[in-house]
């Protein structure tokens, strides 16, 4: 992934241990000035964060603000602050403090919580610019000044990054621009949990403002298209992509009439059994890549979403079993004009396939004869 751009970042702690309250005339250590974002160290802490997303074990959910309007709540902060012209260092400085302000007050409300570095990047990557939220755990035993310095960076530890969010920009006001049905199927805010239970992540998504957007139309109809083109795009798994597509298919139409939500880790258990002659190591970094394809931030299928009927049928495969004749096509195929690959003249009743491959016309001609 590209290296981000920088606008602004900067570091506070949040401070509680798990099951204790909080010491409420300190909680928080709050920076008043951003970092240098010119610093190496500031740089790489920024870039693991980003790469972190799609990640095996850091797959995002995605969805939008919550509806409430409250003057004090993240959403409307946050809009102002996009609104903002010149988007000013100080405003950016303020949106942070005002974020830590809300983590103290829903932190306090569940016992488990516990307290953390909360790193805050306004940056842009290939031209999109992104709003992140993360959590970041310090090493053991090791002391960080109340400054926050770049210097401190060195003593997170990446590998306990527990909760994130982003932002895109681009996709947030496409949002704001949607009507009410179109904003049903759209999603500009995305978000990482991680740790031993969902309640002790609970206040960090509440603080925010998260709501986990379905947008099922979108991921249903993108969901079986996007898993054969991934398996179309490499060599060893061309032969699988149609019939891996129409597992999927099969799959969501059982999640849907048993009225349970579609998960992307059933996918890659359907995906790993179409690749069991590979060797394990190539077979594990497939499916590590095809589970980061379809959870990035470009293709948008969250970890789970609820099937969506109206779009399911669309996709279904047109499927005919006679004792005779049998035939099994996508429905993207089917047209009405001599240009379609499988063309239905509805005045004859003619069902055409009109653009079969080669080797499959020779075998024709030959049973022909």
């Amino acid at each position: 992934m590209a290296s981000p751009i920088i606008k602004y970042v900067i570091v506070h702690e949040l401070i509680k241990e798990a099951k204790k309250d909080f010491d409420f005339s300190h909680p928080y250590n709050l920076r008043r000035s951003t970092l240098d974002k010119t610093n190496p160290t500031v740089e790489k802490l920024i870039k693991e964060i980003s790469d972190l997303y799609g990640t095996k074990g850091n797959s995002a959910h995605y969805g939008v603000f919550k509806s409430e309007q409250d003057e004090e709540f993240i959403p409307s902060k946050f809009d102002d602050y996009y609104r903002s012209e010149d988007c000013t260092a100080e405003l950016f400085v303020s949106l942070s403090h005002e974020v830590m302000r809300e983590f103290v007050k829903r932190a306090k409300e569940e016992p488990w919580s516990s307290g953390g570095f909360i790193v805050f990047c306004d940056y842009f990557v290939n031209d999109c610019r992104f709003f992140l939220i993360s959590m970041i755990k310090k090493k053991d035993g090791v002391t960080i000044s109340p400054a926050l310095e770049p210097e401190d960076m060195i003593h997170l530890d990446l590998t306990k990054i527990n909760q994130a969010a982003r932002i895109n920009f681009s996709l947030y006001e496409k949002y704001k621009n949607a009507d009410e049905i179109q904003k049903t199927d759209l999603s500009y805010l995305s978000f990482v949990c991680k740790g031993n239970g969902q309640s002790a992540s609970a206040y960090f998504i509440a603080a925010i403002g998260c709501d986990k957007g379905m947008a099922s139309a979108r991921a249903t109809t993108k969901l079986p298209s996007e898993v054969k083109k991934f398996f179309l795009s490499k060599t060893e798994l061309k032969e699988h992509a149609s019939k891996f597509r129409q597992q999927v298919i099969e799959y969501l139409d059982e999640q849907s009439k048993s009225e349970k939500s579609a998960k992307l880790s059933d996918i890659e258990s359907i995906a790993t059994s179409h690749m069991t002659y590979i060797d394990s190591e190539a077979r594990k970094d497939l499916i590590s890549e095809l589970m980061k394809h379809l959870n990035s931030e470009e293709i948008r299928i969250p970890v789970e979403f609820v099937v969506s009927q109206k779009s399911l049928k669309k996709i279904k495969n047109v499927i005919y079993k006679g004792s005779d004749l049998s035939f099994n096509f996508e429905k993207s195929l089917l047209g009405s004009t001599a240009d379609d690959d499988v063309w239905y003249n509805e005045d004859t009743g003619i069902l055409a396939f009109t653009n079969l491959p080669a080797e499959f016309r020779t075998k024709i001609s030959k049973n022909l004869k």
